[in-house]
């Protein structure tokens, strides 16, 4: 069986400008010009630290040269590597990025910080039995965002994104069936107000890595 690697990183202030500068060079052209389009640190860090974890997860695999070139996405806009075999998912709320990659596996991640929200206003992403458990639950917000990760990672790992409609798909006995394709689920323990899932066609087990990038690292 092979291992799922799934790399955690989180910051609460900037980088100080040099290493942030230092971390950003080891980006495609194209990536460090999306990286400039964001005006809050919070999301440039949150696209870098994305990447950053992605060439973490390459060099497991001795993948450390001409990454970005094996970067493409499909018609929803998921990313994807052209390498055969591989597959990866980033995701990021609050405080916190996620990067799931694995081999001869297909996989989706998600992780949502627990904010207060009205969740009446997303009834349209769930069905009637997880609404029912959702308000019947000691920790109903908790309970909502066990559901919305799991219906994201499962989006992902398609590869269609909210195109699939969200209500549509339910859980049971930790796997959830769209059409003709099987997906496990693993609610994923990353921090207390967070929720995180991964979901893959195959049952795997998997290893949570945390990282640093306050601290400086050689990625090359």
């Amino acid at each position: 069986m092979d291992l799922i690697n799934i790399f955690v990183t989180s910051f609460k202030k900037p980088l100080e400008q040099d290493l942030f500068s230092g971390y950003l060079s080891y980006l495609s052209p194209d990536l460090k010009q999306r990286n400039s389009r964001y005006i809050r640190w919070q999301d440039k860090h949150s696209h870098l630290f994305g990447k950053l974890l992605l060439m973490e997860a390459l060099r497991i695999y001795g993948i450390e040269t001409d990454i970005w070139n094996y970067l493409a996405y499909n018609d929803y806009q998921r990313p994807y590597l052209t390498l055969d075999g591989y597959d990866f998912n980033i995701s990021h709320s609050g405080n916190f990025v996620i990067c799931a990659f694995g081999k001869n596996i297909r996989l989706g991640i998600d992780i949502e910080e627990n904010r207060r929200i009205n969740i009446e206003d997303f009834g349209n992403i769930m069905s009637p039995g997880q609404w029912h458990e959702i308000n019947e639950s000691d920790y109903p917000l908790k309970e909502f965002y066990k559901y919305w990760t799991i219906k994201e990672s499962v989006m992902k790992a398609d590869g269609r994104g909210f195109s699939i409609p969200p209500d549509k798909l339910e859980m049971n006995n930790n796997t959830v069936q769209y059409e003709d394709k099987l997906w496990f689920v693993h609610q994923l323990t990353v921090d207390s107000d967070y929720s995180a899932a991964l979901a893959t066609n195959r049952l795997s087990a998997f290893k949570i890595r945390y990282i640093d990038f306050y601290k400086s690292r050689t990625l090359t």
